[in-house]
C-alpha cells in the first residue's frame, strides 16, 4: 500500500511485496513484546546505575570483572544467542533461495560467533588454560584472543558496529516513520524496527559518556562505561536477529521462495 506525504511524494506505508505477507505482529515487536523490547533493557540499566551509584565496590568486584562478571558473562551469552539464531535461520527456504540474503545471514552468524568467542577468549575464561608464550608476547592482556593483538581486530570492528547500529538501527528506522519503507524488498527486510531502539539508545548514551570521559572531562564519569556499551550493543544485536528470524519464518510459512533487491 502507498500513501502520499504532505509534500506530495508517494511512500510505502506497508512493506513491499513479497514482504507484505508478513503479519504486523511478526514484522516488529508489538505491545505484548514490550517486556523484552523496552522494559528489560530499562531494568538492566536501572540495575547497573543503582549498583554503580550505591555499591561501587560490589559493582567493581562482581559486575565488571573479566570472564565471570555480570556484564562480561551477559555479553557472551547475548552474542552466542545471536550466533545460534542466525545459523538456524539458514534453514529457511527463503534464505536458501536468496543469495544476497544468505550471505547477510552468514555474515551475521559469523560476526556474532566471533564476538562471543572473543569475549571469553575462545574458552580460556571457562577452562583456564595457559596462554602460549609466543602469543603472550603479542597479546597485551596475555589472553588467547585476537582483539587484544591489533586495532584491526578490536577498534576497527567496534567502529563499524557503532556506525551500523546508529545509522541502520536508529537513524534509518526513525527517518522511515516519514518516508516509509524501502522499496527494495531485501533492504526493507533487513532494516530493524524502531521498536527495539531502547537498547541501542542506551548503548549510544554510554558511548557518549565514555567518549566524554576520555576526551573532554579527562577522567571517567562512570567506571568502564565501555562494558555497558558492549552489553547493550549485543542485546540490540540479539533483538535484531530475533525480529529478522520472525520475518523469515513468516515468509517461509507463506511460501515465499526468494527476496531480492
Amino acid at each position: 500500500m502507498s500513501a502520499t506525504s504532505p509534500k506530495g511524494t508517494t511512500r510505502l506505508s506497508t512493506p513491499p511485496p513479497p514482504l507484505d505477507v508478513i503479519p504486523a505482529a511478526q514484522w516488529a515487536p508489538r505491545s505484548a513484546d514490550l517486556w523484552w523490547s523496552a522494559y528489560l533493557p530499562l531494568a538492566i540499566l536501572a540495575g547497573v546505575l543503582v549498583t554503580h551509584t550505591f555499591t561501587r565496590e560490589f559493582y567493581v568486584a562482581h559486575v565488571l570483572p573479566e570472564g565471570f562478571g555480570f556484564l562480561e558473562l551477559t555479553q557472551f551469552f547475548l552474542a552466542l544467542g545471536a550466533a545460534i539464531l542466525s545459523a538456524r535461520a539458514l534453514r529457511f527456504g527463503v534464505v536458501k533461495g536468496s543469495t544476497l540474503l544468505w550471505i547477510a545471514i552468514v555474515f551475521f552468524a559469523l560476526a556474532a560467533f566471533y564476538i562471543a568467542g572473543e569475549e571469553h577468549s575462545w574458552g580460556q575464561h571457562f577452562f583456564n588454560w595457559n596462554t602460549p608464550a609466543y602469543w603472550s608476547e603479542i597479546n597485551r592482556q596475555q589472553e588467547t584472543n585476537l582483539h587484544n593483538t591489533s586495532p584491526w581486530f578490536n577498534q576497527r570492528p567496534k567502529l563499524l558496529f557503532d556506525n551500523a547500529m546508529f545509522v541502520g538501527g536508529l537513524l534509518v528506522p526513525f527517518i522511515q516513520t516519514w518516508t516509509g519503507y524501502f522499496r527494495s524488498p531485501l533492504l526493507a527486510l533487513l532494516t530493524p524496527p524502531l521498536a527495539i531502539a531502547p537498547a541501542a539508545l542506551i548503548a549510544l548514551s554510554f558511548k557518549v559518556v565514555d567518549d566524554l570521559g576520555k576526551s573532554v572531562v579527562g577522567e571517567q564519569i562512570f567506571t568502564r562505561p565501555s562494558e555497558v556499551v558492549e552489553t547493550f550493543q549485543y542485546l540490540y544485536m540479539l533483538y535484531y536477529v530475533v525480529v529478522l528470524t520472525r520475518r523469515l519464518r513468516a515468509l517461509d510459512a507463506a511460501g515465499v521462495k526468494s527476496v531480492t533487491l
